[in-house]
C-alpha cells in the first residue's frame, strides 16, 4: 500500500479500522503509527485510537518498540481451504448452553488477547440470582478464573513479563502478589482447573478449564460463574473435575 490516495475521505470508524488492518496485514514487518498514518491518510491521533481498540480485540498487537503487527484474531478473517470455518464463538457457543443446562450457572467463552482475558460469549444461568453479562469485556488475567487458565498456557517469558508489572487488586481476595500468583498459575497448569473466589467482584466466583485443540494448544477458556455462596469448591467439590470432563469430551467434536 502506498501514499494517501484520498483515503482520508473514509469517515466511518469501521471502514477506518479495516483500512488499518489491511495496511498491517500487507506489511512483512512491524509498522509504526506514523507509517500507518502515511499509508492510510488518517491522522495519527485516529490511528493511535483505532490501534488501541484493535489491540484490545486481539486483531493487532504491539512489539516492544510500539510498532504494530497482525494479531491472532486476524486469522479468523482469512478463508482456509474450502469454505471458511465458523468462528470460535459459533463453534463453542453450543457447549455453553450445554453447561448451563448441566450445572445451572452462567457459562462463558474467554480468549487470550493483548488487552486481557476477553469474554467472547456468555449464556446466562437459570437461577434466580445472576451475575452481570461480561460479553465483550476484557479483564486483567489474574482477576478471573478463565484468565488464570489462559496464563497457565503461557511460556516462561510471557509470565515473567506479566508478573514484573504492578498487578491490580479489585478486591481484598485478588491474588496479586507475584510469588503467590506464580504458584497459583503453576497449580492451575497441573490441575487443568482454576477457581477465582471473588477476585474481581465481591460475592461473585468463577471456575474455568481450558479448551484444548487437537494439537494440544489452549484456544480458549470455558468457565462457569455465579454467586459465590453457591459456586464454590467447598459446597461443590466435584464441580471442577466434572466441568473438565465435559469440556474435554466435547472439544474433539466441536473443533473437528
Amino acid at each position: 500500500m502506498s501514499g494517501k490516495t484520498g483515503r482520508s475521505t473514509i469517515a466511518g470508524p469501521i471502514e477506518r479500522a479495516f483500512l488499518l488492518l489491511q495496511a498491517v496485514a500487507a506489511s512483512d514487518d512491524p509498522v509504526g503509527i506514523r507509517e500507518l498514518g502515511r499509508q492510510t491518510g488518517l491522522p495519527r491521533s485516529t490511528v493511535s485510537r483505532l490501534v488501541a481498540t484493535l489491540v484490545d480485540l486481539g486483531m493487532v498487537s504491539r512489539t516492544g518498540d510500539g510498532a504494530v503487527v497482525a494479531g491472532a484474531g486476524v486469522a479468523s478473517l482469512q478463508p482456509r481451504r474450502g469454505p471458511m470455518h465458523a468462528s470460535l464463538e459459533d463453534r463453542l457457543r453450543p457447549l455453553l448452553f450445554d453447561l448451563v443446562e448441566r450445572f445451572g450457572e452462567s457459562a462463558a467463552l474467554t480468549i487470550d488477547t493483548p488487552g486481557g482475558a476477553h469474554y467472547l460469549s456468555q449464556v446466562p444461568g437459570h437461577g434466580a440470582v445472576h451475575v452481570p453479562d461480561a460479553t465483550g469485556e476484557s479483564f486483567a488475567f489474574h482477576t478471573v478464573a478463565p484468565g488464570l487458565v489462559l496464563m497457565a498456557a503461557w511460556d516462561d517469558a510471557r509470565l515473567d513479563d506479566y508478573l514484573s508489572h504492578p498487578l491490580e487488586s479489585p478486591t481484598g481476595l485478588t491474588v496479586s502478589d507475584p510469588t503467590h500468583l506464580r504458584a497459583l498459575v503453576e497449580e492451575v497448569a497441573l490441575t487443568g482447573t482454576a477457581w477465582a473466589d471473588q477476585a474481581l467482584d465481591l460475592e461473585v466466583a468463577g471456575l474455568a478449564v481450558p479448551a484444548i485443540a487437537d494439537d494440544d494448544t489452549v484456544v480458549a477458556a470455558i468457565s462457569l460463574y455465579g454467586p459465590a455462596y453457591r459456586l464454590n469448591a467447598v459446597d461443590r467439590p466435584n464441580l471442577a473435575s466434572d466441568l473438565r470432563e465435559v469440556v474435554d469430551k466435547r472439544m474433539a467434536i466441536l473443533l473437528a
